[in-house]
């Protein structure tokens, strides 16, 4: 692949944004001889000017280095806009740098320094390219899986490509390089491999038991399968695709019918979507997706220190409250 030295990452699809660090760290390792010494930067915990120190000052351990720096929607001001703007129009000769966003643009200043050809858009991807992906990552990983595995995987994890990959990453870790997946040997080693993941969190939040959900909680920040971004925005999509279904229910469609529209093919799956609605309503989903979004924003802005106590409030509030709760600015300080 063709390398720069710094990229604009951008966009939803977190399965692609991976496959393309996986390549950058590739090539980087080819060309070097060694892995590049890497870096994981929030800009809600890590300032500008302390990002252009890590990218400037050389490694001593590495030939080149890796430097993410999520959220970078968050950089904002002439000042920080103007300083990173600046590093890209004459980048560290021996670092990389990613400036990574869910988001589709950055401020225009960053945007117009770092040109077109140095950004990469990740658009969600379309159902019709599951398959060919799941096929592909797991030959990367040694692996190989006929038409019925791939159904059986895409049917027993969600649909969103942090889980696809974590689903992938886990078969690899249960059987040999070489070996061929099916349907049954894909149902057995997820089933018997299953850990609790957001996804499964928003499980425990539609059952309504707060001490699961909590308990859920406390496995997925444990077992660290997603910060506080990332778990809050599967909750988020969870509940627009309730809402999504509520909507074809509305128009008349039958429930099975609605959930294979909604790529839901598992009939477990179909009962807990079917549970997850009769407990929240079109309207509480509106308001879950607000308060999701609402704590969202504060993960951002306040860092990993605050992420357990937000994260139980988002538990909390689901829960009990289906969404109905504001944060109080004499708590939490006002939102940046």
């Amino acid at each position: 692949m063709k390398r720069e030295a710094a990229y604009i990452r951008a966009g939803p699809e977190t399965g692609k944004r991976v496959d393309f660090v996986r390549e950058l760290r590739d090539s980087l390792t080819a060309s070097d001889g060694a892995p590049p010494e890497e870096h994981r930067l929030y800009a809600s915990e890590t300032s500008v000017p302390e990002l252009l120190s890590v990218l400037r000052n050389g490694s001593l351990f590495a030939a080149r280095r890796l430097v993410e720096y999520r959220g970078a929607e968050l950089i904002k001001g002439k000042e920080d806009v103007g300083a990173v703007a600046a590093y890209l129009g004459a980048p560290a000769p021996d670092a990389v740098l990613l400036l990574v966003t869910d988001q589709y643009y950055l401020e225009k200043g960053l945007e117009e320094a770092a040109g077109k050809d140095r950004k990469r858009t990740f658009y969600e991807m379309f159902e019709s390219e599951k398959p060919r992906w799941i096929s592909k990552r797991l030959g990367e990983l040694g692996l190989g899986i006929d038409a019925d595995g791939i159904t059986a995987l895409l049917e027993l994890v969600e649909n969103e490509s942090a889980a696809l990959e974590s689903a992938c990453e886990r078969l690899a870790l249960v059987f040999p390089r070489g070996a061929s997946l099916g349907e049954s040997e894909v149902e057995a080693a997820i089933a018997r491999n299953r850990q609790e993941d957001a996804f499964g969190l928003f499980e425990r939040i539609a059952s309504g038991e707060l001490g699961e959900a909590l308990d859920a909680l406390d496995a997925v920040l444990s077992d660290r399968r997603g910060d506080a971004v990332q778990i809050v925005s599967a909750i988020i999509w969870s509940f627009r695709r309730l809402q999504k279904l509520h909507l074809a229910l509305e128009e008349g469609e039958r429930l099975e019918s609605a959930c294979l529209k909604l790529q839901v093919r598992s009939k477990s799956l179909q009962r807990q979507l079917a549970a997850a609605a009769r407990r929240f309503g079109k309207a509480d989903c509106e308001r879950a997706v607000a308060f999701a979004g609402s704590i969202d924003a504060r993960a951002r802005a306040m860092g990993s220190a605050y992420e357990r106590i937000l994260l139980q409030l988002l538990v909390y509030g689901l829960v009990s409250r289906k969404g109905d709760l504001s944060l109080s600015e004499q708590a939490f300080g006002p939102q940046a």
